[in-house]
């Protein structure tokens, strides 16, 4: 008997639903590209700001190339007429003024080696001290680490509670189930549940992470570039990748250079070749290269080193979380790397928001705490105990000099602090003004100094959660004149000179067109120059002036200077110049 034709459309509706799920993994056909593997056939082309899609699409068809995949703003994947020569089309693209660069499909590779009961085995996490550390914090699950690698078993009993979101890119779908393990592996040392008498523990015990799929032993350049884009737009702030070449992939570091600019820390492999040659995308400045150590804290036989790497963190017989709900021990950079990525993940969790500066203060803190192991790595090896303790210490800061330690009263000074326990401070208060503030290291801390409100003894304070440090400075008048004044202002704008001299001096405002100058009582004054009566200095020395500018002034460049008067000449400023844009 036929079926109906409600019956029949819904065996068609569960065959296509069926289809989708089993959805097979698109077939890389590998090439050798001057010693490395790529995908044949294919090329990645980065198009110049302002080449349009209209543009874009003239040039694949000059060159007879087929569009398939749009990877980000410009970057474009596309496939080669069969048998073309990768090289040719590298250079035709090359070539093209609407073309930043032009790169084979790389394929980045895995760096793996074939009252939780397995705690007592996990001698790295043990190693580093993690334990200690989450007596301070135990993380947050607003804290995201991105595993971009081969998947995560998203099932297995000791992951599946932490796992944030997923993606496969590599086959197009939203499942990032793992064929391979490895990514599993690495997802476990960063943030396996903890403390839920199960299997393993992980970095970070209350931490999340996100999964990414992007093939199986090897991962394109293709697939790669969207897990890092997609970790970034989802607010993951720390991607750990495991993953790498010795080829310096133009595409994944524009990816990554802009992960760093949102405030991700980036954390990879140093990779196993037990090679001082730079590993990428590791060898990166914006990105933290972990190399691998051992029970003894020497440097493990395969990893690579130098002083590119950044740090070491155990990655040997790592025992950890493996695809079929089961767990393995592994032995790489790979196992090293989301080491680091879970730690910085737990430190970050307490700064909170994801920004450029809480990144530079998470790497900072697990460099410098970092235990000296040799030479062989630029800091040495990860204890997430001591970089704990750094960020976030128990005592306040301490603040030992002020430097310099007089500081005219016009605004604009650099200021270093030199002290200890700086790297955990929250907020500058200078005289009841709140500054803000760079962090160099624990022992030092930059600001510029504000305006004085008044001449002598002048109070900061840097507070952290233990609490505050106090520091004293002198406060003098501005000695020569100083004068700031905008580099650049818009035609029809507002511009402000603002002035420091002598107490209750007059001071006058030069404006010239040229840098002609001429020497009167020993100062070098603009000559010819425009004179402005700007008034007396307040009692601590400070003035300003506001003036709007003609809207037509566009394009003309002017000089200034402050001139101050005390019964005679009785100094001038440097010249400033400015553009009316």
């Amino acid at each position: 008997m036929l079926p109906s034709a409600r019956a029949l459309l819904a065996l068609i509706v569960l065959a296509v639903a069926a289809a989708a799920q089993n959805r097979p993994d698109p077939v890389l056909e590998v090439a050798d590209w001057h010693g490395r593997a790529v995908v044949a056939g294919e090329l990645l082309v980065q198009f110049r700001p302002g080449a349009g899609a209209p543009q874009q699409a003239l040039r694949h068809a000059q060159l007879g190339t087929t569009p398939v995949q749009q990877l980000r703003a410009g970057l474009a994947r596309v496939a080669l007429p069969a048998g073309a020569a990768l090289d040719t089309f590298l250079a035709q693209y090359t070539a093209l003024p609407d073309v930043r660069f032009a790169q084979p499909n790389l394929l980045h590779r895995a760096l793996g080696t074939p009252d939780d009961p397995q705690w007592s085995w996990q001698w790295g996490l043990q190693k580093v001290h993690a334990d200690l550390a989450w007596d301070a914090f135990a993380g947050d699950p607003a804290t995201v680490v991105a595993v971009i690698d081969s998947g995560v078993d998203t099932d297995h009993p000791d992951l599946a509670a932490h796992l944030a979101w997923g993606s496969d890119p590599f086959a197009g779908d939203d499942d990032p189930e793992d064929a391979d393990g490895h990514g599993t592996h690495c997802a476990g040392i960063a943030s396996a549940l903890t403390g839920n008498g199960l299997g393993v523990a992980g970095a970070t015990p209350e931490g999340r992470f996100a999964a990414y799929r992007c093939g199986n032993t090897t991962f394109p350049t293709s697939a790669l570039v969207p897990a890092i884009d997609d970790a970034v737009a989802q607010g993951a702030c720390v991607l750990s990748m495991s993953w790498g070449s010795s080829f310096d992939d133009p595409a994944i570091h524009d990816a990554l250079q802009a992960a760093f600019d949102q405030g991700c820390l980036l954390v990879a492999a140093a990779g196993n070749d037990a090679s001082t040659a730079p590993f990428y995308p590791a060898a990166h400045d914006f990105v933290m290269a972990v190399a691998a150590s051992t029970t003894t804290d020497e440097r493990a036989s395969f990893s690579n080193y130098g002083d590119w790497v950044d740090l070491a963190a155990p990655g040997q017989t790592i025992d950890s979380t493996w695809k079929g709900n089961s767990y393995k021990y592994l032995s790489g950079t790979s196992m090293a790397c989301p080491l680091v990525a879970g730690a910085g993940a737990l430190l970050y969790g307490r700064l909170g928001t994801r920004t450029p500066a809480n990144a530079a203060l998470v790497r900072a803190a697990l460099e410098s705490s970092a235990v000296p192991v040799g030479d062989w790595v630029a800091h040495g090896r990860l204890d997430m105990q001591a970089a704990m303790a750094q960020l976030f210490p128990d005592a306040p800061p301490v603040i030992d000099s002020v430097s310099p330690a007089a500081v005219p009263a016009l605004h604009g000074t650099p200021v270093t602090l030199l002290g200890s326990g700086l790297s955990a401070a929250t907020s500058l208060v200078v005289d009841g003004q709140p500054v803000d503030f760079a962090i160099g290291s624990d022992a030092e801390l930059t600001f510029e100094a504000p305006d004085a409100a008044a001449l002598g003894p002048s109070t900061l304070t840097v507070s952290g959660a233990a609490g505050p440090g106090s520091g004293v400075f002198t406060r003098i008048e501005t000695d020569p004149p100083g004068l700031i004044v905008p580099a650049v202002v818009a035609a029809g704008a507002d511009c402000t000179w603002e002035c420091g001299g002598g107490g209750a001096d007059r001071w006058y405002l030069l404006l010239a067109l040229e840098a002609d100058t001429f020497v009167i009582s020993g100062l070098v004054l603009l000559d010819p120059a425009v004179v402005l009566r700007g008034g007396v200095l307040d009692e601590v020395g400070l003035g300003s002036l506001t003036v709007s500018l003609p809207a037509d002034a566009g394009g003309i460049t002017f000089r200034s200077q402050v001139v101050t008067w005390d019964h005679g000449f009785a100094g001038a400023s440097e010249v400033r110049v400015t553009l009316i844009d």
